[in-house]
């Protein structure tokens, strides 16, 4: 009873805010979605880049297998100044996206958070994921130009930088600091809300 009533008075006080995951690939980036899932904020699914953005169906749907073998069968190409309006009050959006100033600008209004993780870390998720999902090898010179340029969202107005070990280890300083970077005003038990984010399926669960 307890944890619906924090769960209730948290999603309350982030109703109004519009927030996106910009996280380094295989950086954590779903195990955020669930934090925030935790904190009361609304995750319809969609991942945004910077010309196109997909809506991932949940891993229980029957098409997820070939969603994450292909992106391209939950694609649609449209530019980021128009996919960030999928965004409503109260709901996130996840993503990989470059730091430009431009991206900066066209984020501005939103809460952005930026999740990394080691680059070492990353390569070995990366090479699981793909035998999960039957992607063929990444190209690792964009992929490594791209784990790089998120990183420079970091110290960036409107940012919280949270790590892949922050969520994983339940840091609850950084995750009371998170909430308190949400607005969140009755605070949810850190401890607890990270507990119940790791048991939660995602996309990429594996990793």
């Amino acid at each position: 009873m307890g944890t619906e009533s924090s769960t209730v008075c948290a999603t309350k006080s982030v109703m109004s805010k519009k927030v996106i995951v910009i996280s380094q690939p295989k950086a954590g980036t779903y195990l955020c979605a669930n934090v925030l899932q935790e904190l009361g904020l609304r995750f319809d699914g969609y991942h945004l880049g910077e010309k196109k953005y997909e809506k991932y169906p949940p891993p229980s749907a029957p098409h997820y297998q070939a969603a994450i073998r292909d992106p391209k069968t939950v694609e649609t190409r449209q530019r980021l100044h128009r996919s960030i309006k999928l965004i409503e009050p109260g709901a996130f959006a996840v993503s990989h996206l470059l730091y430009t100033i431009e991206n900066e600008l066209l984020l501005a209004d939103y809460h952005k958070i930026c999740v990394t993780r080691p680059e070492t870390e990353i390569i070995d998720s990366l090479k699981r994921w793909e035998q999960f999902s039957g992607r063929k090898p990444t190209n690792m010179t964009p992929t490594l130009a791209r784990i790089r340029s998120v990183a420079k969202w970091i110290g960036r107005p409107g940012v919280f930088h949270l790590t892949f070990n922050n969520m994983k280890s339940a840091d609850a300083t950084r995750i009371d600091q998170l909430q308190e970077f949400l607005g969140i005003q009755d605070r949810v038990d850190s401890s607890q809300l990270c507990a119940r984010a790791l048991q939660r399926g995602s996309k990429t669960k594996v990793t």
